[in-house]
Parts: structure tokens; C-alpha cells; sequence
């Protein structure tokens, strides 16, 4: 396997399963509580009020119960961060400190899948060393009073006012086409030659969720007419599903459940300066469903902190639906008009931005007073209006109990009945998509079993590790499981049985990795999370040749079927080899199971 130039060894991939910390991936992403030996909190993967996703450490699997996902901490790294296999194995290698396999040209000849992170690394130093030699940019952050600890922990840098400087740092290392698929240079038409894309601007590093590199935003420090621009739009670089600061973030929000959210990237620095850890930022556009479901990952309650003028209101009352479809509480911060956390901050102090952001007010409140005057000042013909704007919000909150408490102040303002309006809430159910994008289908979610089948119980026997399994030349074959994916695991489990060199049992870490399918991978996490295996039950043996024998009666069945057809159509030389089988069946089923193991 090959990603970019970096060919991925049996070797790499084994050091990273042993090195990685799945409490610890989990963590980033989720708030978890040790119970046992187990982890446990609401998933990161779907969201939840319930906690349904365990982790065990010991055997390195995370499980849900709601959504159904499951795996090893490859897979959680690869489905909270997006990466690919390649991509999540070099990410989780530099964050274990694992070495690296010198990079070379891929084999085979074909065309390499273009890596962008290193070219993107290597802008971000030439930004941070050009900053630390301009006295201008240098004096901008200045006056702008950013704390030298936030310059470095933002990574600001600066692009320098030339049109080829980054070209010409960069350009013996990378070429034209990973510089301009980057973002970081242009390529003009009729074969001109390409320069840089950022020039003269201050330079502020974008990273995922998961604290990759992807992109870059400059704010001029000229007179473009541009005052900001970002990076283009690649698979990893998406605007719509990126907030500037969750890296960094991300702690203190999950460790408060609350997240700030604020319209720029001076306004995160700015909120993090007065010790406001937990702010992040859209990235220049409206919020998104994307970045609404991002932040309830980690919080579970959002003061939007946007401009104190119209254009901010505007942006207020676009966000608060997507907010609350995704079970936010949601407060507004006031601030004085045309102000902002930053520009508050230098003009009255820290401890104005802090007042601001405790003091902010019910969201959907604050939209109840716009919405609704008083009662004397409403006419008959704005009563309907005004009850479909309240059903139209009301109908993105979830929780049943805030909900009704909405309803009976909603109600009391326009001098009606809850009722009444709940009545009128199927009514109108297509206007109340104004608010927001149209809502997805609801998918049920698989309930916890309390009872597992037979073969579940086997392959967690096998797989837990806590008894010695039979000798492999003792297992039945694959068939005794008629559940296909229980088969392909025990035949996964089989297989890499019979090459242990000392007659050990693979773990169940080694199962998953050779198997291909993530519907077995979630599978084997499902069936050791879901509950142990009881040491009251019939011993792995007895198991195995209860699910054999079973399979050898059916099997029985099928060959007296199989008999009757080739005898009917005279096929003599089938029906003596069918005999023989079926004897041979008949003496297997006379047979009793071995002995189980004893325990050590």
C-alpha cells in the first residue's frame, strides 16, 4: 500500500495497531467515563442523549450500540477524521512517534495518489519563519494585542508582499502541480508563469478535527479587495464541514459541554486571549448542517457570539435552527453595535467579553421577543403569520420537556392554548423547512440484544482470549455457522491459528485486521462489547460441537435429498458416493465432543 510517496509496510501498520491508545482517540472526540475495564460516553459517531458507545482498551475495540458501529482504533481515526487507510496510518505513525519508512517512488509504475500534507506542512514553516522575520506583520499582531503563546499555538505565519517567494523556497521540493493543488500558488492561462497566491497577508493555518493540516486563510494586510481568502475547496479542505480553532478547542469544550461560536478567526484568537478556550469559527460562510453536527460532538451548548449589528442578527437566526436540530442549547451574546469579541476586547477589556458571552440569553427566547410583540399590539391578520414563524422554530427543538416549556410561553404570548398549537404543527410541517435545510429520514436504531445466538457465543469464546481454545486441528470447519458473518470470522480466526508458530490462539486485534468486510469488523466488536462471555455457560467445546452437530444433521437432510434426485435420475456413481458421505456423517454424529481444556 502506498500513500503519495510513502510505501506502507506489514511492519508499520503492525507497529501502529500495537502503539495506538483507542481511549485516547475516542477522547478527543467524546467525553468518556472509566466503568470497569471499559470506557464508556455518548457516541461521536451519531448523536445520542443516551451513552451507547463503549471502548475497551484491552482488547483495543470500540462498539456502539445505537448506530451499530464497531471496530479498532484505525477504523474510529478513519470515520472521525475521514481518512483513508493509508492516510490514518501515517497520521496515527507521527502522533505515536512511530518511524517512518524512507519515502520513495511507488511501485508499479502507475500514477502516485497525490499527498498533500507534507507540501502543506512545509508552507505553513516558510509562513511562521517569514512572520518571525517581518516587523511589519510582527507590529500588526502587536497593536492588535495577540499574546506571543497564541501566535505560536495558532501557528500564525505570514506570506511575504512578493509575487514568487513561497515558489522559490518551495519549488526545489515540490512541484508546480502539488504547489497549485495545495492552493498555494496560480497557475495563469497561455502558459505564464505561476506565482504565489497569498502575498502580504497574515496567515492562519487550518486544521481538521483531528488536528490535520488542511488549508490556509489569509486576512490582507494591504488594500486587495479581498479581505480574507482561504484556501481552494479539495476533498480535504472543505469549508462547509471545517470551524477554525476545534483543534484547539476541542478539550475545553467537551470538558465545559459549552462551545462559542464566533464569524472569524481574529474573533477566536481574540476570545482565547481573555481565557475563553472553547471558541471556534465558521470559515467566512453561513453555518452549516455540517458544522452544527460537528459541534454537537462536543458540546451540548452553543453561544453564538456573532457581530452586534444586523448582518450578525441575520447570521444569528440562520444558525439557531441548525443548532437546535441537533439537540444545542443555544444562548446569543450581545455586544454593542458593531463590535465583536475581538474589537470589544481592545476597546473596553477582557472582562467586557467575558460578561458578554455569561450573560448571553436564550436564543429561541430572544427570537420569541423579535417574533412576538405584546399581545394589545398584534392584529388578527398577523396572528397566523406569527404562529407559523413559532411553529416553523419550534419544530426543529427535540427534547419533549423543553419543548412544552416553549410551547406554554408561546402560547401565553399570543393568548392561546398549547394545544392549539401543537394541533397546527402537522399543518404546517413543509413551511417549518424555512428555517433550514430540509430534514433527513430518521433511521431506527438497533437495540441492545439481551440474548445472543450460539455461534455469537462461540466466537466470543475464541476471541476474548480468557480460555484456551481446542487445538486447531480439532475445529469443525467454517460451515457449522450458518450466520455468513460469523463464518467468515471464525475462518479468519482459523486461518491465522494455523500459522501462529507456537500453537497460540490469533487475538482478537489480528482477526480483525485480515478481515475485509466492515460489517464483520463492526461484528467482532459487537460481539465482545456487547456483553462478556459468561463462565457459567457450556465450555467452548461442547459449543462448537453442538453448532457441528447441528450442521451435520441438516447436512444429513440435504444428502437424502440429494440421494432421492439421483436415484430418480438413475446417476448410480453419485448416489455410492452420496452413501459413503452420508455414512461417514452418521459415524461424526455418534461421536461425542472432546474434553474441554483445562483452565491455567
Amino acid at each position: 500500500m502506498a500513500m503519495g510517496n510513502l510505501h506502507l509496510t506489514p511492519q508499520l501498520v503492525q507497529a501502529v495497531r500495537d502503539a495506538v491508545d483507542i481511549v485516547a482517540i475516542a477522547s478527543d472526540h467524546t467525553r468518556l467515563k472509566q466503568n470497569g475495564k471499559r470506557w464508556g460516553g455518548l457516541c461521536p459517531l451519531h448523536k445520542e442523549k443516551t451513552p451507547s458507545f463503549s471502548v475497551d482498551p484491552d482488547q483495543g475495540l470500540y462498539y456502539c450500540f445505537g448506530c451499530g458501529q464497531g471496530g479498532d482504533a484505525i477504523k474510529l481515526h478513519m470515520q472521525l477524521s475521514g481518512d483513508e487507510f493509508p492516510e490514518a496510518i501515517e497520521a496515527l505513525a507521527m502522533r505515536y512517534g512511530i518511524p517512518m519508512p524512507a519515502r520513495g517512488q511507488q511501485r508499479g509504475g502507475g500514477e502516485r495518489q497525490r499527498d498533500l500534507r507534507p507540501v502543506l506542512e512545509a508552507a505553513s514553516q516558510f509562513f511562521r519563519h517569514a512572520l518571525e522575520r517581518s516587523a511589519m506583520a510582527s507590529d500588526y499582531l502587536a497593536q492588535r494585542k495577540v499574546p506571543e503563546g497564541l501566535i505560536e499555538n495558532y501557528s500564525l505565519g505570514y506570506a511575504p508582499d512578493e509575487w514568487r517567494a513561497l515558489i522559490g523556497d518551495l519549488g526545489a521540493r515540490f512541484s508546480t502541480a502539488d504547489l497549485t493543488a495545495a492552493g498555494l500558488i496560480v497557475q495563469p492561462e497561455g502558459g505564464k508563469r505561476p506565482y504565489d497566491r497569498y502575498r502580504n497577508r497574515l496567515i492562519f493555518p487550518i486544521h481538521n478535527a483531528s488536528g490535520r493540516l488542511v488549508g490556509f486563510g489569509g486576512r490582507t494586510l494591504g488594500d486587495d479587495r479581498a479581505k480574507y481568502i482561504n484556501s481552494n475547496e479539495t476533498a480535504s479542505f472543505r469549508k462547509s464541514s471545517l470551524l477554525y480553532g476545534l483543534n484547539q478547542a476541542k478539550r475545553a469544550i467537551r470538558d465545559s459541554g459549552v462551545a462559542i461560536l464566533v464569524e472569524g478567526y481574529f474573533d477566536v484568537i481574540g476570545a482565547t486571549a481573555c481565557g475563553l478556550d472553547n471558541a471556534v469559527a465558521g470559515m467566512g460562510t453561513a453555518l452549516t448542517v455540517e458544522q452544527s453536527r460537528l459541534l454537537a460532538r462536543y458540546a451540548d451548548e452553543v453561544v453564538i457570539a456573532y457581530d452586534g449589528d444586523s448582518a450578525g442578527d441575520k447570521a444569528f437566526r440562520r444558525a439557531l435552527p441548525l443548532l437546535l436540530a441537533e439537540d444545542l442549547e443555544v444562548r446569543r451574546a450581545h455586544f454593542p453595535a458593531g463590535e465583536d469579541p475581538d474589537s470589544l476586547r481592545l476597546d473596553q477589556g477582557e472582562e467586557a467579553v467575558r460578561e458578554a458571552i455569561a450573560s448571553a440569553q436564550d436564543g429561541v427566547m430572544m427570537e420569541f421577543n423579535r417574533i412576538l410583540p405584546r399581545k394589545q399590539d398584534l392584529r388578527a391578520s398577523d396572528l397566523k403569520r406569527v404562529s407559523e414563524e413559532i411553529i416553523a422554530l419550534l419544530g426543529r427543538v427535540s427534547d419533549p420537556i423543553v419543548k412544552s416549556d416553549y410551547w406554554t410561553r408561546a402560547a401565553q404570548r399570543l393568548g392561546t392554548t398549547p394545544k392549539i398549537l401543537k394541533q397546527k404543527i402537522a399543518q404546517e410541517s413543509k413551511k417549518a423547512r424555512r428555517y433550514g435545510d430540509e430534514e433527513e429520514d430518521l433511521v431506527p436504531l438497533p437495540a441492545r440484544r439481551e440474548v445472543r445466538d450460539m455461534e455469537e457465543q462461540v466466537l466470543a469464546l475464541l476471541l476474548a482470549g480468557d480460555r484456551p481454545p481446542p487445538p486447531v486441528e480439532k475445529l469443525p470447519p467454517a460451515e457449522v455457522f450458518f450466520d455468513p458473518q460469523c463464518g467468515n470470522i471464525f475462518r479468519a480466526f482459523v486461518a491465522l491459528y494455523k500459522e501462529t508458530p507456537d500453537g497460540s490462539p490469533p487475538t482478537a486485534q489480528a482477526v480483525i485486521a485480515t478481515l475485509g468486510s466492515e460489517d464483520s469488523i463492526d461484528r467482532v466488536a459487537q460481539i465482545l462489547l456487547e456483553m462478556s462471555a459468561d463462565p457459567g455457560i457450556a465450555g467452548t467445546v461442547s459449543l462448537l460441537g453442538t453448532l457441528e452437530k447441528r450442521w451435520l444433521e441438516k447436512r444429513q437432510r440435504d444428502l437424502t435429498a440429494e440421494m432421492d434426485e439421483a436415484q430418480r435420475r438413475g446417476d448410480i456413481e453419485r448416489l455410492e458416493r452420496l452413501v459413503q458421505e452420508k455414512t461417514s456423517l452418521s459415524r461424526s454424529l455418534h461421536r461425542g465432543p472432546a474434553p474441554e481444556p483445562e483452565l491455567t
